[in-house]
Order: C-alpha cells, then structure tokens, then sequence
C-alpha cells in the first residue's frame, strides 16, 4: 500500500542535502507515533537474525536546484516536495497518514515544513511478468568478514548473478515475516535499459557510501513476490530510501 504525500514550508523554499535520504528517513519516524516508531526502529521485524522495517519510500519527486548555502553544497526546492511512502503493513500506512494529518507540521533539516495534501495511491494490476522503473534506486550487498576481524559490504551489479540471487532470498525473507510461509516462490530481475555509468549512484548515508542502480528492469517470477515487492521494495536498506519501483509503461520517455 503506498500514499504520496506533499510537503511545503512557509517561505515556500525547503533546502536538504543533495544526499537527503537519511532525512526523509528520519521525518518519517518522527511522524509515526513514538511507540510504533520505537518499535519499527529499534526492534524491526527479524529473521535469521536480521532486521526488516518493511516500509521503503521514494526519491523526492521534484528535482532540486544545486545552491551553495553555508559554505555546503545543498538542493534548493522552491515550490516544496513530495515522495511516494510504502508499506505491506497497514497499520504502518494508516499510522503515517493519519498522523500526518493530524500533526501536520514538521521539521526537516532544521526547517519547519506542513502537509499540503495526501494522495492514497491505487495499486496496478500486476502480473508474472513486467517491466519496472525504480523511483528509488535499488541496492543488494553481501557482508564479509576481512584478516583483521573487520568487515566490509560488497555490492552487486545488475549484472552480476548474485544480485538477482540475494534480491530473491531477501523478498522471501520478506514474505515469511508477513505471511508465515515458506511457499516454493521464485523472482528473477533482469536490466532492460540500462547503463552502468549513467543508472549507477553512490548515495551517502550518515557518510556511508551505498551502491545503487536505477533504469528499466523486467521483473518476472511468481505473482505473489512480485505483488509484495511493490510494496516493499526489491533489494535492502528499503527504510533508508531504496528498492522502490513502479510499472513502467514502453510508451514513456526516460
């Protein structure tokens, strides 16, 4: 289930970081309330002992004007922002909505911003075979363990096996956290139009550098992972901005 929500400030200009994905992050649990937002933050949702928050969100939507302001390089939205939140839990939904609606102002980035509007968002008709389009780009990595006891993230490209291997054992992870069920399911996500050097970021998070690709996929596999992943997110780190997709229709221009 997903709703898209529409931010504006009072002097109608909003100023984030160009990697802003930490502080949507954090508007989104201060808007939820404090015992749901404790809950999803601190305990999540594990298994085989890692930590889902199923929920997952959007870049913002409008594109920002590149500002130097304080000496820091900064986007510059001058008639506010909106971006698209997602969840498969509802509580988790109506949670966000309602609260919203009802705190309706907030602060982002030290700037106090309000709710200008909430769109609940139908959902497609989705089948076993589609072709997507990432609204926030899509991330996959594997942790290994180094000499000195340290450890370190490896990446995977869209074209290499294990990205659509781990995105398939983290979607069913996903799936037996909400539905209970360890169903013979499979996914496969295959790059349609894609560049490496042009679909391909390094998003700062807290001053972690992630790896992640956007561009058109086709994503085929059974119906019912295809479904939840719409809801939430392909890949990891979907509650720090990543994974979300929407259908994408041949006839649109990229």
């Amino acid at each position: 289930m997903r709703i898209k929500l529409n931010y504006e400030s009072p002097n109608g200009k909003i100023f984030l970081p160009i990697h802003y994905n930490y502080y949507i992050e954090q508007l989104i649990y201060s808007t939820l309330s404090p015992i749901l937002s404790s809950k999803i933050h601190n305990e999540g949702y594990i298994i085989d002992k890692r930590k889902f928050k199923l929920f997952t969100f959007s870049r913002i939507l409008e594109k920002g004007l590149k500002v130097k302001k304080n000496n820091k390089d900064l986007l510059l939205f001058k008639n506010g922002i909106s971006f698209i939140f997602s969840s498969p839990l509802v509580d988790v939904i109506s949670n966000f909505g309602e609260r919203s609606l009802k705190e309706r102002e907030f602060k982002l980035f030290n700037q106090k911003i309000f709710i200008n509007k909430i769109e609940i968002i139908t959902p497609p008709r989705l089948e076993n075979n589609i072709l997507i389009k990432f609204l926030s780009p899509v991330t996959i990595h594997s942790t290994v363990k180094k000499i000195d006891g340290k450890t370190r993230s490896i990446y995977y490209k869209p074209q290499d096996k294990e990205f659509s291997e781990l995105i398939l054992k983290n979607l069913k992870k996903k799936y037996f956290l909400i539905y209970g069920e360890n169903k013979e399911l499979f996914i496969n996500i295959k790059s349609i139009k894609f560049s490496t050097k042009l679909n391909f970021h390094v998003i700062l998070y807290k001053d972690t550098p992630i790896e992640a690709y956007d561009g058109i996929f086709e994503l085929s596999g059974s119906k019912e992972l295809i479904i939840l992943s719409y809801d939430t997110g392909l890949g990891d780190r979907n509650s720090e901005g990543f994974g979300l997709w929407e259908p994408f229709k041949e006839n649109e221009i990229v």
